[in-house]
């Protein structure tokens, strides 16, 4: 047997199904559907936002690999600009990040060591483990050797570098220790630079040249 007898009897309960359960049953839908709709505009609008930002950064990089001797002060301008737009207008996305090691590039390059060292502690504090802060972690520590802080430049370096980076790191600590005057820990960290960059198929001519610097300066301080 059916639960209702009659049509009208079915009718009624569907209407006080209705006025129990319809609204909060409409209210689901809006919700569901809503957040579904949200959703898709978010997705949206971070897609939009990275290929833009992506747009901005292809700028600053095809103006940053010109020769130095073309870059006029008219396009360092430029570019200060594009990475203060990735800074500051993308800062929700990693080339908010790739803004601040322009920044800190085109700092140095002009003496200004420390808006350089700001803006790569601001990296290394935003940026996910992996290759951006490790990038940020060695630029700050060669800035800080050449302002004569080598013991924070060497705090900075890892135990165990990623394998990509041990070259890098390798020789700032070579570069640190010889500012410190240990001439022989820091050819010792010249030949493991060496070692590394050979192993990842790198240029190792200006790590010959240091290491041949401190060899004949030990071989010197041996005969006298």
């Amino acid at each position: 047997m059916n639960e209702f007898k009659t049509e009208e009897e079915q009718v009624e309960a569907l209407k006080k199904w209705w006025s129990e359960n319809g609204t909060s049953l409409v209210l689901s839908i809006v919700v569901v559907a809503g957040g579904w709709f949200g959703w898709n505009t978010y997705q949206d609008n971070v897609r939009a936002t990275g290929e833009a930002a992506s747009a901005v950064y292809a700028q600053l990089v095809e103006k940053a690999a010109q020769p130095a001797a073309s870059q006029t002060d008219a396009l360092k301008a430029e570019m200060i600009d594009l990475a203060e737009q990735l800074k500051n207008e993308y800062d929700s996305t990693v080339y908010s990040q790739f803004g601040g090691l322009f920044l800190a590039r085109f700092a140095a390059d002009n003496g200004d060591f420390d808006s350089a060292v700001n803006e790569l502690n601001a990296v290394i504090t935003a940026a996910e483990d992996g290759p951006v802060k490790l990038t940020a972690t060695v630029r700050l520590a060669k800035i800080l050797v050449q302002l004569d802080k080598s013991d924070e430049a060497l705090a900075l370096i890892p135990a165990q570098p990623d394998a990509s980076y041990a070259a890098q790191f390798a020789e700032v600590k070579g570069d640190a220790l010889f500012r410190k005057g240990d001439n022989a820990a820091a050819r010792e960290a010249y030949v493991e630079a060496q070692a590394a960059a050979q192993q990842a198929g790198m240029n190792t001519q200006l790590l010959q040249r240091k290491i041949d610097s401190l060899t004949s300066t030990e071989l010197v301080a041996e005969e006298s």
